[in-house]
């Protein structure tokens, strides 16, 4: 297995808009549940990606909902502050820094969810070469299967052929017979002696 190094332009990726290979029914169809070692390894780790890329929007999620509860705290805080509740300052200071911890957060998410998509589509071509080299494989095995497969084809209607002259023949024979008969002996003749020797 894998004789020959699949390559294909990894531009090829965008330029002929080839989707995710683990959520295209064409592929899940050919090749999602193929017992192949190196589909499995590179669909685990594309799978993987798109996981982690849905774990970090989801964490980007959160992290915008806490930081607009911080901000809505902060306000109030600084409310009270203003209005010379000093117990309020150290809370606010908190509320400070925890908006500044948000925010790196957020900026950290943001960084890893912008370098995702490029590991997405590296797996995906991954993939996508995995799935090529697999499929000539298989086309080649399927072709080997497939001419022996038409040379039978081929005996079978040779075989058909013959049958259905020498069919032809012994129907043209019985019906010349039948008539040279019926011509000679008659019709009521023909009957009884049916019956006798059919």
């Amino acid at each position: 297995m894998f004789s020959k190094n699949i390559d294909i332009d990894y531009n090829i990726i965008s330029q002929n808009n080839i989707p995710l290979l683990v959520n295209n029914p064409e592929w899940k169809k050919l090749f999602g549940n193929i017992e192949n070692k190196h589909i499995n390894s590179e669909k685990n780790k594309l799978l993987s990606s798109l996981k982690k890329e849905k774990e970090y929007n989801i964490k980007l999620k959160q992290l915008q909902k806490d930081k607009r509860k911080a901000m809505v705290n902060i306000v109030n805080l600084s409310h009270r502050v203003n209005n010379d509740d000093d117990k309020s300052l150290k809370s606010l200071e908190h509320a400070r820094n925890e908006i500044i911890n948000i925010n790196e957060k957020i900026e950290d998410t943001r960084f890893e969810l912008e370098t995702i998509p490029r590991e997405i589509r590296r797996a995906n071509y991954e993939l996508l070469k995995v799935t090529v080299t697999v499929a000539y494989e298989g086309l080649k095995e399927m072709e080997s299967k497939l001419n022996p497969i038409n040379d039978e084809i081929q005996e079978f209607r040779i075989k058909l052929k013959e049958l259905i002259e020498d069919k032809n023949d012994y129907e043209e024979k019985i019906n010349d017979t039948y008539t040279f008969l019926h011509g000679m002996i008659g019709k009521k003749e023909i009957e009884k002696l049916d019956k006798d020797f059919l």
